[in-house]
């Protein structure tokens, strides 16, 4: 009896000192849609921050690669601990290599501080049609969830980028497209018609709700939160002035003036303070601070854009 308290206190004791592990709910993202041609790929997955690798930031890593093994795209990401956020992206180019062979395979990895894999969270595989047939239907369906529906208002040219040359094809009048990306300016849309890229059409010959398309990404993960003075290289949204406001040169009503941003302007926005009382814009080709409560922000929200101060 004396030997099976004791070996009972010893199991206890053991359970005791073993390290706490988040739940599995929190350890695995959810990879919702992913889809892979032979030179671009689409994703969506939904992930929570959960290890604090350091100051309250978990860092992680997205994969894609080919079934040869060959990285075709590698990003580092991180966010903030308990920070549940969907991430994604449509028709993002390949950036190291082209695949060679099936599958196509995306995989988010655990990193530590210093950026090092420590473990795959999640991956999802994908037979791409660049080497064995899929269906229509399920390749639409995995690329156009985040898309706008709208009809082309006239017989409409395409183009292969915003204020390029026409291609010279041309989309009837009062037909369907699904609107996937805008230009910051308003004047330009990404639409999906087929085949394994988009292409542009002047906004003003399509019916379609613009405010809803996203901006072209260059990352998979728009909502990464970093610290220190890293500006992300294109807009993450817009906001337009509720009023004629100042425009400074930090976040702060203490900060050089740099001008005024009159009523119903319209500004790419970059990133937050760390405080979520500004935002970091660009106003005529020149960078700087503005209160965010003078703004509305139209396709993004301020808990997704990066904290760059």
């Amino acid at each position: 009896m004396k030997r099976t308290v004791l070996l009972g206190m010893a199991v206890a004791l053991a359970v005791t000192l073993l390290p706490s592990m988040p739940t599995q709910a929190a350890v695995m993202p959810l990879i919702e849609h992913f889809h892979a041609t032979c030179s671009h790929f689409s994703v969506q997955f939904t992930m929570q921050g959960y290890t604090n690798d350091a100051n309250g930031f978990d860092r992680v890593r997205y994969d894609v690669l080919d079934g040869r093994g060959t990285l075709l795209y590698s990003e580092d990401s991180v966010r903030m601990v308990n920070a549940l956020q969907t991430a994604s992206a449509v028709n993002l180019p390949y950036a190291l290599a082209m695949p060679a062979q099936n599958p196509i395979i995306f995989r988010i990895l655990d990193t530590d501080y210093m950026q090092r894999p420590v473990g795959v969270l999640a991956e999802k595989r994908v037979q791409s049609a660049c080497f064995a047939p899929i269906s229509r239907a399920e390749y639409f369906a995995s690329l156009l969830p985040q898309g706008v529906k709208g009809f082309t208002r006239t017989e409409t040219a395409l183009y292969g980028t915003p204020n390029g040359a026409p291609i010279g094809i041309k989309l009837p009048a009062g037909r369907e497209f699904t609107g996937i990306y805008r230009t910051i300016d308003g004047n330009w849309i990404a639409l999906y018609v087929g085949g394994e890229n988009l292409v542009w059409v002047r906004a003003e010959d399509m019916d379609m709700p613009i405010n809803g398309l996203m901006f072209e990404p260059t990352r998979i993960d728009r909502s990464q939160q970093v610290t220190g003075a890293v500006v992300p290289s294109v807009p993450l949204g817009s906001a337009t002035a509720r009023f004629t406001v100042n425009f400074r040169s930090a976040p702060s009503t203490t900060a050089p003036r740099l001008g005024r941003i009159p009523w119903r302007a319209r500004v790419a926005v970059y990133g937050r303070s760390a405080d979520n009382n500004w935002i970091l814009i660009n106003f005529n080709g020149t960078f700087g601070w503005v209160a965010v409560r003078f703004f509305t922000l139209n396709d993004v929200r301020l808990s997704d854009l990066p904290i760059v101060s």
